[in-house]
């Protein structure tokens, strides 16, 4: 005798499918957290650079500067800090307020990637890429080893999160 065995299937509910949050891949994860920490530091910076901004600052390294031989890959690296401190000393209120109104977009930005929002990929592009224009704008060209690796690293990071705009929404 056979007991008679029941196959239930269960058909999801293509309605309730609709509403169930999505799982965030992996790598997002990982680029939203890291954006967080990034975030975090770089507010800790832009008001540390601030305050650190100041002509006696400048005039120490002019200083230093004297004290060196022309020609000198040490003289060449302190005249560039010197260029750069004498335009972030002159433009010392333009640069706190775009960094940290370009760090408040990212950070934005990433919370609304957290939510698998497309709209928060473009806000995180804007304060990622203002900065670098801004500053090669004021330099007149992207120089300087800090620049250019600042330049390189929001770059790598607007393309990364490029590589997840698939598993995002229009909304």
């Amino acid at each position: 005798m056979k007991i008679f065995q029941v196959e239930t299937t269960y058909k999801t509910n293509d309605l309730l499918d609709e509403h169930r949050p999505k799982e965030m891949p992996g790598m997002l994860n990982t680029l939203t957290i890291l954006t967080f920490i990034g975030c975090g530091l770089g507010y800790i910076m832009s008001v540390w650079g601030y305050i650190q901004s100041t002509p006696e600052k400048l005039a120490q390294a002019q200083e230093q500067r004297a004290k060196m031989e022309d020609g000198s890959f040490g003289a060449k690296m302190l005249d560039s800090s010197i260029q750069m401190g004498q335009i972030n000393l002159d433009n010392k209120n333009l640069l706190l307020i775009v960094n940290l109104v370009c760090i408040t977009l990212c950070l934005v930005g990433a919370l609304q990637m957290r939510k698998l929002k497309k709209q928060g990929y473009y806000l995180y592009a804007a304060g990622e890429l203002a900065p670098v224009v801004l500053m090669a704008g004021l330099v007149g060209s992207l120089t300087g080893f800090s620049m250019i690796f600042s330049a390189a690293f929001a770059l790598l990071f607007v393309i990364l999160y490029a590589t997840q705009l698939k598993y995002m929404e229009t909304k």
